[in-house]
């Protein structure tokens, strides 16, 4: 099949968390599986274009591309990228793309010219195929940055050839994020005013809401797991105010988990790692955890070591970390941070691991490498979410030999066994409370004095195969629905 990735991010040229891997490891296995795929993304100011050897299609001349009732020139670029079997092609347009960021600035607010940007977005990516002369059987969008591709594409594209036959699926990783902005900016999208009059598609309470239009106009919408999808038709608070919106939809809407791209997560052939290891060679696992500890100043000690990586937002749940640290601290456990967010959250972690130094090491950015060795060097991780569309760090973890302490949420309670089981490779607590979460903590260390349990516990997920296989297949099936026969 033909398919069009519509995305805001792709790792590893763009990337703020677990969108750009997800389309990127997606994309890469629906390719190794035959299949014709092609990304469509925003240039942006900050990426290197040297470091992704990205470079103009002189042979193209720049498209206009309507934003409301603006026409703004779009260049075609490409990534020039040897053997890649994914064609990556990125629209510039320096107005609207080319400062640092993808949804924020430097200073995280929102870009006043959100909407408009994605306006663009959306009409750039619908163009593409009449502009390469490919026509997509499937066009497969993410999240709300790319929500007006399927409201465009009924109402603009029904007649032109190298679109008209294709399929809409819309896949939310995050409903909580849903591109809602004042009515009064409506022109910005070029679409007539009763869209954003109830019953019209994008009106939410008043404003216009980009996720709620693309979900009531795509042909097929899913998420990143089974247990999100349920969560958010059944609970209101999950849905976000998009729950009926989302029943409405009936059999059209699914939960795929998410894979894991096992090839850059792994243990045993992984260059930022003090040393290998492997279910069958497991002794590097400790070596790591000791240069984890020098790397990071935390002291000395025979008890474990917990990790949090991650965004510091609600959903992610450090209010729950925060508030019974003294007592996750008090049962003999190290902590490590490393995560970026709201300042609330960071404010108060800075001051826990002065007053704390050794034992609470606070890394407060995005690092990459870093967090391979996090995950390397940790016997447990924290992920007491508020919600979880999917997750993948306790994936990372589970492959690294590191124990997932999870709430039991969305993709959480889909890939982490209680180790109450006899197939268990972590533990699963609730209800969501900073009590819960100390009582989780107090079963892993007491499993943990118990070696031999342990260290079945720990290569029961590292066995665990979370790769993007059948995922893939799952989102073969959806096309398949969608495709039109050549």
């Amino acid at each position: 099949m033909r398919i069009l990735m519509v995305t805001a991010e792709l790792a590893p040229l763009a990337k703020v968390g677990g969108l750009g891997d997800m389309v990127a490891s997606l994309s890469a296995a629906l390719a190794a599986r035959g299949h014709d795929v092609r990304v469509a993304l925003p240039l942006y100011g900050d990426l290197d274009r040297a470091a992704h050897h990205v470079a103009p299609l002189l042979k193209h001349p720049p498209v206009p591309v309507r934003v409301g009732q603006e026409v703004r020139l779009a260049r075609l670029h490409a990534q020039r990228a040897g053997s890649r079997r994914v064609k990556v092609y990125l629209w510039e347009n320096p107005e609207l793309f080319g400062r640092e960021g993808i949804y924020a600035g430097a200073g995280g607010g929102a870009f006043p010219d959100a909407l408009s940007r994605a306006a663009f977005h959306a009409a750039a990516a619908l163009a593409l195929p009449a502009v390469t002369g490919w026509t997509p059987q499937v066009i497969h969008c993410h999240d709300a940055a790319t929500a007006l591709v399927p409201v465009y594409a009924r109402r603009w594209y029904r007649h032109v050839p190298a679109v008209a036959g294709a399929g809409t699926l819309l896949t939310i990783h995050n409903l909580a994020y849903q591109g809602v902005y004042p009515a009064t900016q409506l022109e910005r999208t070029g679409l007539p005013a009763e869209m954003a009059v109830y019953p019209g598609t994008l009106e939410f309470h008043g404003k216009i809401n980009l996720m709620k239009a693309g979900i009531l106009e795509a042909d097929l919408v899913n998420t990143v797991s089974p247990t999100y999808a349920r969560e958010v038709v059944a609970d209101e608070e999950l849905g976000c105010g998009l729950a009926g919106v989302l029943r409405s939809r009936g059999s059209r809407f699914s939960g795929i988990l998410n894979g894991a791209d096992l090839d850059t997560w792994d243990p045993a052939r992984d260059p930022a790692l003090a040393a290998p290891f492997s279910t069958d060679a497991p002794a590097g696992k400790q070596a790591c955890r000791a240069a984890l500890a020098r790397e990071l100043g935390l002291a000395a000690a025979d008890g474990p070591v917990a990790g949090f990586v991650g965004r510091l937002v609600e959903q992610k749940g450090p209010e729950l970390l925060l508030t019974g640290l003294d007592g996750l601290l008090g049962q003999g456990l190290r902590l490590v941070v490393l995560a970026t967010g709201e300042e609330r959250f960071r404010t108060r972690l800075l001051a826990a691991a002065r007053r704390r130094p050794g034992r609470i090491a606070f890394v407060d950015r995005f690092d990459e490498p870093l967090a391979h060795r996090v995950y390397a060097g940790c016997d447990l991780l924290l992920m007491p979410s508020r919600f979880e569309p999917c997750g993948l760090a306790q994936m990372y973890a589970m492959r690294y030999g590191t124990v997932p302490i999870v709430h039991r949420t969305g993709g959480l309670a889909d890939t982490v066994v209680d180790a109450g089981r006899p197939d268990g490779t972590g533990f699963v607590f609730e209800p969501y409370t900073a009590a819960a979460l100390r009582d989780a903590v107090s079963g892993a260390l007491g499993l943990w004095r118990r070696p031999e349990r342990w260290a079945e516990l720990v290569r029961r997920g590292m066995e665990r195969c979370f790769s993007w296989e059948a995922s893939a297949t799952a989102y073969e099936r959806l096309y398949a629905s969608l495709a039109p026969g050549d």
